[in-house]
């Protein structure tokens, strides 16, 4: 038998055991949003880690919720010189609403649907499951092969509320946190069922616009016409940062955008979705303008000013004749690789406060916000982990040099200087952040057996970057 099939072999005996205690952590409830039971899976956390053989395990105070950092080292070595993995995951849920479930969320069932069985309950794709699965695969390495890396676990209490204060976790255990490279499990794979590897991910900028007018609601009839309203300058100021070609109009919002690459076009090429058929999918006309002339060069390289809800008024069932006394709205800025959330926002606040009527009080209130990250596709990593996703997925991998969406993930790259690679998990009917989340244990089962190989994966990529590196250094 090969060194491989030793480890998956391995992993088949001991499926059941990861399930069951996947199942228990799913057991314990972890909303970030409220803190229901933070504290319990933080300590139900480290105990875990010791079980499945890592050697130190702590669980890190911050402003908000704890996070976990637990190390697995080579032959139990903490002075050793092998590579090491930064593996990042969030052990905090979304919250739930209980009568929205078939089963209650935080009691795991087991279930077969046409022959294939999945676990519901909350967490148990987004994210337990995915990180559940890097705990058996240094368990199997350990007890067959061995574990070729060292293994750095960094579990987020507060990722499902924009982890506002992972960044106190990095700069207080930043000699704790080195490593060669840093991976995540997280989301969905391709809408086509193959698994994907991921090289970066746009930024986010939350904001809140809120404009007040009279010191309360008044009589459209007595009042309408003559008291200026907050609702209706809330939409012209919102319409005053958009030209009529689609691009947004706030100045120097596209400064400092680099170019979309030859290799990074080949790449989207062979994944673009095809705009008719997604148009009619989602039941609208056409794209929208502005610059890209694809879905995915909208959606991963060019920033966006995104309007996510607008209030003001009465807006329950019937009407009710006023002038209303506030109107707001809340919007997102995605953002590419060389922006930054305070450059933004500055951008903003100066838009509004140029273009603001000064009859009204606006004001602008920042909420969440991520920077965004990149590692480029050329990266020595590529190669060998895409090898090891193909090798234990069974199907070769597709390979997204950006995604649209947004994650703390720039904390390793820019902080901690390390390259970043996603490679998710979960099946894409998954329900995260809705009722009936599940996740398909044969996703789980693969998401283990792909962890192993991505592991020894980084072994070897590991060790031919710190010979390049070296070279490098003679040469000069």
């Amino acid at each position: 038998m090969t060194p491989i099939n030793t480890v998956d072999a391995a992993v088949d005996d001991r499926f059941e055991e990861y399930v069951a205690d996947l199942t228990r952590l799913v057991s314990q409830p972890s909303i970030s949003a409220t803190g229901e039971g933070i504290r319990e899976c933080a300590e139900l956390l480290r105990s875990l880690t010791a079980e499945y053989g890592f050697d130190t395990a702590e669980i890190v105070e911050t402003s908000g919720h704890p996070a976990v950092i637990a190390h697995a080292f080579v032959d139990n070595d903490p002075d050793n010189d092998a590579p090491t993995v930064l593996v990042y995951g969030h052990y905090d849920v979304q919250p739930v609403v209980p009568a929205e479930w078939t089963d209650p969320p935080f009691e795991p069932t087991r279930r077969e649907i046409d022959g294939r069985e999945y676990l519901y309950g909350r967490g148990t794709v987004d994210n337990k499951g995915q990180h559940v699965a890097y705990l058996a695969a240094v368990e199997t390495l350990r007890e067959t092969v061995g574990l070729p890396v060292n293994v750095t676990l960094l579990l987020d209490g507060e990722e499902e509320s924009g982890s506002p204060n992972l960044m106190e976790v990095v700069e207080a255990r930043e000699s704790a946190l080195r490593a060669d490279v840093s991976i995540n499990s997280d989301g969905p794979v391709d809408e086509s069922g193959r698994p994907t590897v991921v090289f970066g991910n746009r930024g986010i900028l939350i904001v809140e616009v809120s404009v007040r007018g009279p010191n309360g609601d008044l009589h459209s009839g007595h009042y309408g016409g003559a008291i200026p309203n907050p609702a209706r300058e809330l939409t012209r100021l919102l319409g005053t940062m958009y030209a009529d070609d689609g691009r947004i109009a706030i100045d120097g919002f596209y400064d400092d955008i680099e170019p979309i690459t030859e290799t990074d076009r080949d790449l989207i090429a062979a994944i673009e979705p095809d705009i008719d058929e997604l148009t009619a999918k989602l039941g609208v006309g056409d794209l929208e303008d502005g610059p890209g002339e694809t879905v995915l060069e909208k959606t991963l390289y060019y920033p966006t000013l995104n309007i996510n809800g607008l209030a003001g008024g009465h807006v329950e069932e019937g009407y009710k004749t006023i002038v209303p006394s506030t109107a707001s709205a809340t919007i997102d800025a995605r953002l590419v690789v060389d922006q930054t959330p305070d450059g933004v926002f500055d951008r903003i606040a100066a838009h509004v406060e140029r273009h603001a009527d000064d009859r009204f009080e606006t004001t602008l209130t920042r909420h969440g916000e991520m920077d965004p990250t990149r590692t480029p596709v050329d990266s020595p990593y590529r190669k060998p982990l895409v090898d090891a996703v193909a090798e234990g997925w069974g199907a070769e991998p597709v390979v997204k040099p950006l995604s649209g969406g947004s994650a703390p993930y720039a904390l390793f790259t820019d902080v901690l200087g390390l390259p970043h690679v996603s490679i998710p998990h979960g099946q894409r009917d998954n329900n995260q952040h809705s009722a009936d989340e599940h996740y398909a244990l044969d996703h789980f089962k693969k998401g283990i057996r792909t962890s192993t190989r991505v592991l020894r994966a980084v072994a070897t990529a590991a060790d031919e970057d710190r010979k390049d590196g070296a070279d490098a250094g003679e040469s000069r």
